[in-house]
C-alpha cells in the first residue's frame, strides 16, 4: 500500500538484490572506497595465467595481480623481443628469488631480503621453444603491483616463443601476506 515501507525478505527467503534497472548505490556518503585488495579467501589462491604477445617487439597481454583478470593493461605484463620477458609499468617491482623453486610455497616472501628489485623478468631466449621446453620453469620471483600496494610471489611454469604464432608466458602466483 502507498506509504508502506518493503519489510524485506521473509526469514529463509534469499534476498534478490536490485530490481532489474536499479543501480547500485555504492558506497554511503562519508564511507571511504577501500580500493582492491588482495581476496583473503584461500580457495581463490594461487592463481595460475598465461599471458600472449602476438607480434616480436610488441607487449603482449597483462595481470591484474589482486584477481587474476587478463588485459591490455594490468599489473604485469609480457613482452617478446629477442627474449621472452615479463615487465611491470613501475619501475623496481620485480625481485628475482631464485630458479630452483618445485613449489610456490618454496619462495621467500622477506621482500627486505630482496637484493635488486627491477621493472623486467626476463624469461627464455629467442630460440622457438614450447611452454614445457622453458629453462626459466621454476623461476620465483617477488612482484609489486603497479600501485606497489601488495605484494604478490610468482612461479613461471614455462613460457613459448614462436615468431609467427605468438609467444606465452605461464606461471602461478598468489599474494604475500
Amino acid at each position: 500500500m502507498i506509504g508502506e515501507e518493503d519489510p524485506g525478505p521473509t526469514i529463509g527467503e534469499e534476498d534478490p538484490g536490485p530490481t532489474i534497472g536499479e543501480e547500485d548505490p555504492g558506497p554511503t556518503i562519508g564511507e571511504e572506497d577501500p580500493g582492491p585488495t588482495p581476496p583473503s579467501d584461500a580457495g581463490m589462491w594461487p592463481k595460475t595465467v598465461t599471458l600472449t604477445v602476438q607480434e616480436l617487439g610488441n607487449v603482449g597481454e597483462h595481470v591484474r595481480l589482486s584477481d587474476g583478470a587478463v588485459s591490455d593493461a594490468g599489473d604485469l605484463g609480457v613482452q617478446s623481443s629477442r627474449v621472452i620477458a615479463l615487465r611491470s609499468p613501475a619501475g623496481e617491482s620485480i625481485c628475482e628469488m631464485g630458479t630452483s623453486f618445485a613449489a610456490l610455497a618454496d619462495i621467500p616472501t622477506d621482500a627486505a631480503g630482496c637484493a635488486t628489485w627491477a621493472p623486467v623478468a626476463y624469461l627464455s631466449a629467442s630460440s622457438i621453444h614450447e611452454s614445457d621446453e622453458s629453462y626459466r620453469i621454476g623461476l620465483g620471483l617477488l612482484v609489486w603491483d603497479a600501485d606497489r600496494a601488495a605484494l604478490y610471489r610468482l612461479r613461471v611454469l614455462g613460457d613459448s616463443y614462436d615468431v609467427s604464432a605468438g609467444s606465452t608466458a605461464t606461471f602461478e602466483y598468489e599474494p604475500v601476506p
